[in-house]
């Protein structure tokens, strides 16, 4: 390689160091001047006489250059964090087919580039601004990829870790999952013993049908709708249910008898977030170890379509046999005054169209001061407390998002112990299911045990879908434990709030006694 340096050209004797390494020169390399002669050894004319001057020459060789000068200590400080790489690191921004330079890496870096999150060299950072370089590590940190698969389904920041594209890729998974419980199906045979050849006249394979669902959560229709193109493209016909509760919607994939069914849901945060959960047929929930893992396997490993035909979609109205469904338990109750702060919408007006044709009086709490800003769980607390108080009440319920989980609140104004309720209840149940066990979560059977005593009590695992199968498998007629989640033998094993207060007040008007007398009777 050879190299121009511009140097003086008139009257300036030429003295300068030369480092070949920093320059990245071989010994070979000439250096020529920018005089207009341009020539080795060429005499340069001096400006005060007018001629050349013999006695001044440009040196044109690396040979010729002055002794190299070790340069100050105080220039080689660095001032930030550095990772040395090698000359052959390749730089490769996540996404990109195509390498780039390591100048380029740390402009990126230095910019906050989105894809250096995920990059296997952003600790690289060279000479950056050690402010720079602290902020970079703030932002890694902040976002740093949560695990989506949780022990009862599927939760993530909505677009931050759970997109539509992720949230399909999962329910295509759920949907290879399914179609493994599906039978083959052979070639069709006439009455002469001749095979049919054509495929046109092969017999269809109908993939597994899955009822979808969504929560009240802004993100939710989004999710839902990605979720419905993969199923499909999956060759699964959905049955769309729409807004419901998660009781609902187990109620409807017990129903319609189909092989699955998956709920958008976010329960248990706030509103950024969103998540899925998945049943098998019966409405039995997959949970880590009971299935998840599964699904969570065929969603790393990617999957491909069973089929090359879309299937269909069609919708149905879960709410109204739900409802139905649930008449049977709201009867022979006596005149009962009860506080209830629901959040979901949908669980407030049916517990609005039970509370009508009863004896009881209902008296609600808002659960928003507006759209999309709920209360938190102590605020409505009290406000439960002050309402019963201010009507005489004689208890009160706080239900969850999900309208499953609740809380109850007894006729003094005290939040009700969940173990104690869960053996009230598991006592509740043996008067009416003699022969049938009870089981509780494991973390809560030794102290659910002391109170129902000598009753046996099965340990059914904190998972929902360890709950459930446990139920299953001894006929357990209830479940409950710490998390304030209660199973009642139906269909299926059901979770519901409104199912759970229904049994409340069938324990409370057996007697006369008030709520918090019924649940200390229980210790």
């Amino acid at each position: 390689m050879r190299v121009r340096r511009i140097v003086p050209t008139i009257g300036t004797q030429i003295n300068q160091s030369y480092d070949e390494k920093a320059c990245g020169m071989d010994a070979e390399d000439e250096i020529y001047s920018s005089n207009p002669i341009d020539a080795p050894d060429q005499p340069i004319e001096s400006a005060s006489s007018g001629g050349l001057s013999a006695a001044t020459s440009v040196p044109n060789r690396v040979d010729d250059k002055p002794e190299y000068e070790e340069p100050a200590e105080s220039d080689l400080r660095i001032t930030g964090p550095i990772v040395s790489a090698s000359a052959t690191t390749e730089y490769r921004c996540p996404g990109e087919d195509h390498s780039i330079s390591r100048a380029i890496h740390l402009s990126r870096l230095a910019a906050f580039y989105p894809a250096c999150r995920q990059c296997q060299h952003r600790h690289d950072t060279g000479q950056l601004n050690p402010e720079t370089v602290e902020r970079i590590y703030q932002t890694e940190a902040r976002g740093r990829q949560r695990p989506l698969f949780a022990r009862d389904g599927v939760r993530g920041v909505y677009l931050n870790d759970l997109t539509p594209a992720i949230a399909g890729r999962i329910a295509a998974a759920f949907a290879s999952l399914l179609w493994q419980d599906v039978p083959l199906t052979g070639r069709q045979t006439h009455a002469a013993g001749q095979v049919t050849g054509s495929r046109s006249h092969q017999p269809s394979r109908r993939g597994p049908s899955i009822v979808v669902g969504y929560d009240e959560r802004p993100s939710s229709p989004a999710i839902l709708s990605a979720v419905i193109d993969d199923l499909r493209m999956m060759g699964c016909p959905v049955i769309d249910v729409g807004l419901v509760t998660r009781p609902c919607f187990a109620f409807a994939v017990d129903h319609l008898q189909v092989a699955g069914g998956l709920f958008v849901s976010g329960a248990g945060h706030d509103a950024s977030w969103s998540g899925l959960d998945l049943y098998r047929e019966g409405a039995s929930p997959l949970s880590l170890g009971e299935g998840l893992d599964e699904v969570q396997r065929k969603f790393e490993a990617g999957v491909t379509r069973p089929t090359r035909s879309a299937a269909f979609q069609r919708a149905f109205q879960a709410t109204i046999p739900y409802e139905a469904g649930l008449w049977k338990h709201f009867h022979a109750l006596r005149p009962l005054r009860v506080v209830c702060a629901a959040r979901p919408r949908s669980t407030r007006k049916t517990i609005r169209k039970l509370f009508s044709k009863l004896a009881c009086e209902l008296f609600e709490v808002e659960t928003t001061v507006a759209v999309n800003a709920p209360l938190k769980h102590e605020v409505l607390i009290e406000r439960i407390v002050s309402l019963i108080k201010k009507r005489n009440a004689h208890l009160g319920i706080l239900i969850d998002d999900d309208g499953s989980q609740c809380w109850f609140v007894d006729e003094r104004g005290r939040p009700v112990d969940p173990v104690s309720l869960t053996a009230l209840l598991a006592r509740q149940s043996r008067i009416d299911h003699p022969n049938a066990p009870v089981v509780a979560e494991s973390a809560v059977v030794e102290r659910v045990q002391s109170l129902i005593a000598p009753n046996e009590l099965l340990n059914g695992g904190d998972s929902a879908g360890s709950i459930s199968r446990t139920m299953r498998e001894s006929n357990a007629s209830f479940s409950g434990g710490q998390s304030s989640l209660y199973w009642f033998r139906e269909s299926f094993p059901a979770c519901d709030a409104i199912l759970t207060l229904a049994h409340v007040l069938q324990g409370l008007s057996r007697s006369d006694e008030p709520f918090s007398k019924a649940v200390t009777f229980s210790h």
